[in-house]
């Protein structure tokens, strides 16, 4: 549950966690402007506010903000404010909560989604051959400058009809990188991008103890945690001794049971709270393990609390 704070009133939003893009390749306000699997360079219109979106990126992704405010909440409780002609890098594997406010009309963004080839492609390129191995911040922001607004503006002519072929993709990203490079005084973007590009496997016992209250779906597990689908499989149920799904459905439940124990809450909230984004299907799980429903749950611990 998070608050809409963008208004004067304050009301609870509740949202399900998607993971990007590759969840957004069917949205109504998103358009596909160029496309090679999940690295692709979208565009977002939304003509009103979007709060409190929880999100995964499984890819990196430099977020263009050309109308409105984007504001984003990092796993830290960081939050980072994004405004029309300003830019965030957010490096792939990274949990946060997005708000994005309109401007008069409607927000508009300009994503592009990459991986590590299009990074390795730029570090050729580059004079960076080591740097040291400490973890690459949470995210870089740049503020406006004319080259950038050039390349967005010129790329929207040219190629904001979406028609273009995926053989512009790969230039047009390294372009960008390039841009941000040269913007750079010192070898920092360079660095940041050697870093990210090293290589890295989640921990699957800390990834999935910190996360199993997310309401992903188990090929989104293995994603981010840097697996094939069976190679999750694999190495979950060798530290677990059980499987994904079986874990993911235990560890819910025991939180739910928690929270009904020791709280009165509504029950929309609770399904969100433990990672269900479907609460017709949380209450019948929650029933078969009980034998009650989360709200008859709930009102025998009240009655047994009062008596």
């Amino acid at each position: 549950m998070y608050w809409d704070y963008f208004g004067t009133t304050f009301v609870p939003i509740f949202t399900a966690m998607i993971l990007i893009p590759q969840r957004l390749f069917n949205d109504k306000n998103v358009r596909t402007l160029m496309q090679d699997g999940n690295t692709c360079i979208l565009h977002k219109e939304l003509p009103e506010a979007l709060i409190g979106r929880e999100a995964y990126v499984s890819n990196h992704v430099i977020s263009v903000v050309l109308a409105g405010e984007q504001r984003i909440k990092t796993y830290d409780d960081n939050v980072i404010h994004v405004r029309a002609g300003e830019l965030v890098f957010l490096p792939r594997g990274v949990y946060y909560v997005t708000d994005l406010k309109p401007a008069a009309d409607n927000f508009r963004s300009l994503l592009f989604y990459f991986d590590d080839e299009q990074i390795h492609a730029f570090l050729q390129h580059s004079r960076v051959m080591e740097a040291d191995h400490q973890a690459a911040p949470d995210h870089l922001k740049f503020e406006q400058f004319p080259a950038i607004s050039t390349f967005v503006q010129s790329f929207l002519d040219i190629y904001g009809n979406g028609r273009h072929g995926k053989q512009f993709l790969q230039p047009k990203l390294l372009e960008l990188l390039h841009l941000l490079n040269a913007q750079s005084n010192d070898k920092a973007f360079a660095e940041f991008l050697f870093r990210l590009s090293l290589p890295r496997k989640r921990n699957i016992r800390t990834f999935m103890e910190a996360n199993y209250d997310k309401p992903l779906k188990m090929e989104d597990y293995a994603y981010l945690t840097g697996r094939s689908a069976s190679t999750f499989r694999r190495d979950f149920k060798a530290q677990f001794r059980t499987t994904p799904q079986q874990w993911v459905k235990d560890q819910r439940l025991n939180k739910a049971h928690q929270l009904a124990t020791n709280q009165e809450m509504p029950v929309t909230e609770m399904a969100f709270e433990v990672g269900y984004d479907n609460v017709s299907y949380f209450i019948r799980e929650f029933r078969n393990r009980t034998g009650l429903s989360p709200k008859q749950f709930m009102l025998r611990q009240h009655r047994n609390n009062l008596s």
